[in-house]
């Protein structure tokens, strides 16, 4: 399995802890070593896995002045992103030529006791868990790749990446682009360029919409861990080629696609956070009793957060 970091997202390293905020039945699963983990387009934010590709229109509509080279460039790399990552689209009407990806989001947060979290993820009752983020990345079991880093949410950040990811690709590649040196040359490229630059670029821009997100969530000081899934048994270019299971739940009457992952340790857990509005005088002893019984060493504590009700 492979667990990494992205090129230009900050990582995580080892001595490094993050929260899990959930409720109790999420909690149960967790200590019981298994993550239930909802497929990408069936978070919350119906802008997920899209702003990169938006933050990407965006650069090439500041940087290219040559209307026709842009809009050229803006259409094929387009075409090419929805071919290579649109799962909406010819899986569902010729499932046998269209490979069956999934990218699965386990949402962290680098805060302890946020009032945010606690409210959007528990309605202040529920539990919040924190992890040794070096060993909890290492206790994914499997042959699915993961990839990891914290959310980006500034905007001008998104677009300096996309721009030195560019450069990158385009300036500092003498043989396949050696006419075009800066953004002033891009009235240069010819067509075999841009559908080469389109194709890469599509491989690309799907990393980043793990990652990026609108600045208006900022305040959920996310940090993600991504599995890259396939669901079908033939060779894929993304992931492993081991088929993995996909499951799926109900929720308000939604069917919700996931995959199940076990953890081979449960030495990540640090300690378990009770939520604020979670006041039964035997809640405590209930957690303490589960971590005794399967032999977890954390610590709990109570939220320190001064709720009335």
């Amino acid at each position: 399995m492979e667990k990494t970091r992205t090129y230009f997202l900050n990582a995580l390293k080892k001595g490094d802890t993050l929260f899990h905020y959930t409720s109790a039945e999420g909690l149960l699963g967790i200590l019981g070593g298994e993550f239930w983990i909802t497929e990408s387009q069936f978070l919350n934010d119906v802008t997920e896995f899209h702003v990169a590709t938006d933050v990407l229109m965006e650069v090439l509509e500041r940087n290219i002045k040559d209307i026709n080279k842009k809009e050229t460039l803006k259409r094929a790399t387009n075409g090419q992103i929805k071919r290579f990552n649109d799962s909406d689209g010819s899986f569902y009407e010729n499932p046998e030529s269209y490979e069956h990806l999934g990218y699965y989001v386990i949402s962290f947060c680098l805060d302890k006791d946020s009032i945010l979290m606690w409210s959007e993820y528990s309605d202040f009752c529920g539990y919040c868990i924190e992890f040794d983020f070096d060993k909890l990345i290492h206790s994914f079991s499997g042959s699915i790749t993961i990839k990891h880093g914290k959310v980006i949410y500034n905007h001008e950040e998104q677009v300096a990446i996309l721009e030195k990811i560019i450069e990158d690709i385009v300036f500092k590649s003498n043989e396949l682009y050696n006419d075009i040196n800066s953004w002033d040359d891009f009235d240069k490229i010819n067509i075999n360029q841009v559908r080469r630059l389109s194709i890469t670029l599509a491989l690309v821009i799907p990393i980043y919409n793990m990652f990026f997100k609108k600045e208006c969530f900022s305040g959920e000081n996310e940090y993600r861990v991504i599995f890259v899934c396939n669901h079908d048994e033939k060779s894929s270019m993304y992931c492993s080629n081991t088929r993995e299971t996909q499951y799926f739940r109900i929720k308000d009457n939604v069917l919700i696609p996931f995959i199940k992952q076990k953890l081979t340790s449960l030495d990540s857990v640090k300690s378990i956070l009770i939520g604020p509005k979670n006041n039964s005088d035997i809640v405590e002893k209930g957690v303490k009793h589960f971590l005794c019984y399967h032999k977890i060493k954390a610590q709990v504590e109570k939220s320190e957060m001064p709720l009335r009700f």
